[in-house]
Parts: structure tokens; C-alpha cells; sequence
């Protein structure tokens, strides 16, 4: 069996994060805020800015994540042979479901982030905190099940899962706190945001194989091959993204 192409894994993960984020920030947020008639006054990589508070605008974030994730693993199935596009699509899967369900947890134990925010003024605020971290560490872990499972064509073995579950976690955990080192706010929105939601709320790649405990042999085994493409479009997103969204993008009416 060929082996897996590390460098169109890392540029793969690269866009996943990418995408990743402008659906949380631009789409999540940003087209909410849009709907709901509020304005955004600046959109990065961490954070998007609008006139008035809106518990929908706070929500629309991980809302969309966890939609879109579902979407692409659904879509990871149907891709069946095509490994390089069928890996890519897991991989949107695993950022968007994972950070999207660490969220629930994050927001509820410490407190802070978009969901701190949604139940922010709302009755019983102990108690919502802590549904929400209970309910955050469920979906974490049935995402997470399905997600390895996904991926088992990829990793007929265990030792394989180094290259194709934990490569990506480390390439992914360092662009996009790459990224947050550029925003406007400073170094402390990305200890507080980039560093807790790549690290911490990706980590379950770092421990997921445990989910490949038991599992037959795979029907069939894909390889994520060499892509010259995938690396030079990955550089040239990678680029514009860390030049532009990472930097700030202020919109003045």
C-alpha cells in the first residue's frame, strides 16, 4: 500500500481551517448579524465585531459549524474512491463538529465565548452552564466516535493514525494560532480564543483512535496521495487569509 502524502495532508488541513473559520466568523456571525439588521464592524480570523448584542448572532457561529460538519461527513460517504476529496471532506467534518461541540463545553465550564453570551441574563444561569458542559461533552463524544470511524479506510491499522489523525491536529492547531497572533485585539484574544478552540477543542484527534479498538479491517483502503495542486492552492489560501481575515477587516458605513 502506498504510503499517505504528509505535505497534501498538512495543505489540506491548512484550507480546512481556513474554511473552518469563515464559516463560523463570516457566515455564522456575520450573515446572521446581516439578517437579524445589525452591522458588522470588523470580521478576523478570532472574532467579528457588530453594532448591538443578539443572542442569534452569538449562537449563528457553531450553529452553522455543526450543520456544515454533518453535511461534509454525510458527503465523506458518498465520495467513496476519490480519497483526496473524500479525506478533505472528513477533515471539514472533524474541525467543524468538534469545535463546534467543544464549544458547548468551553463556554458552559469556563464561562466565556459565544455561548457565555447566548444564555448571558437568562434564568438559572448555573444550571444552563452546566447542561450546556454536559451537553457539549456528549455531542463531543459521539462526534468524535463517528468521525474515526470515518476514517478508517485511511487507517486499516493503528499505527497509521500518527499521519492521518494526528498530523492534521498539529498542522491545523499551528496556522490558525498563526493566525491569531495577527489579530487586531492582540496576543490575549488568541491565548483566550485560537489557543483553547484548536488545541483544546481538536485535542479528541490527539486520543480518538481509541475508537478503532475492535473495528473489522476496512473494505476497502484509500490513500491521500501527492497533490502539487492541493500544495500550491493551499499556500496561495493560506497566504491570503493570514494577509487579509487574520489581519482585520473593517467595514465602515
Amino acid at each position: 500500500m502506498p504510503k499517505h502524502s504528509k505535505a497534501t495532508i498538512v495543505a489540506l488541513a491548512v484550507m480546512a481551517s481556513v474554511i473552518g473559520s469563515m464559516l463560523h466568523e463570516g457566515l455564522g456571525h456575520g450573515v446572521t448579524a446581516w439578517l437579524r439588521g445589525d452591522r458588522v464592524t470588523e470580521w478576523t480570523s478570532n472574532h467579528l465585531d457588530d453594532v448591538r448584542p443578539d443572542r442569534l448572532v452569538d449562537a449563528g457561529g457553531t450553529l452553522v459549524n455543526l450543520i456544515a460538519g454533518l453535511i461534509c461527513l454525510g458527503a465523506a460517504r458518498v465520495a467513496r474512491a476519490r480519497a483526496n476529496l473524500r479525506y478533505f471532506l472528513w477533515l471539514l467534518a472533524a474541525l467543524n463538529l468538534l469545535l463546534g461541540a467543544g464549544y458547548f463545553l468551553f463556554s458552559g465550564v469556563l464561562g466565556l465565548g459565544d455561548w457565555a453570551q447566548v444564555v448571558a441574563g437568562l434564568p438559572h444561569p448555573g444550571a444552563l452552564r452546566t447542561a450546556m458542559a454536559a451537553t457539549g461533552a456528549l455531542l463531543y463524544v459521539v462526534f468524535l466516535r463517528w468521525i474515526v470511524i470515518g476514517l478508517r479506510p485511511f487507517c486499516p491499522s493503528r499505527g497509521e493514525y500518527n499521519t492521518v489523525g494526528r498530523l492534521p491536529y498539529y498542522a491545523s492547531c499551528i496556522y490558525m494560532c498563526t493566525a491569531g497572533a495577527l489579530d487586531p485585539l492582540g496576543f490575549k484574544l488568541m491565548l483566550l480564543s485560537s489557543i483553547p478552540a484548536f488545541f483544546g477543542g481538536l485535542s479528541g484527534l490527539l486520543w480518538g483512535d481509541v475508537f478503532l479498538r475492535g473495528q473489522r479491517q476496512p473494505a476497502e483502503v484509500l490513500t491521500v496521495r501527492r497533490s502539487g495542486g492541493t500544495w500550491i492552492a493551499a499556500v496561495v489560501v493560506a497566504v491570503a487569509f493570514l494577509a487579509t481575515v487574520a489581519r482585520g477587516i473593517e467595514f465602515r458605513y
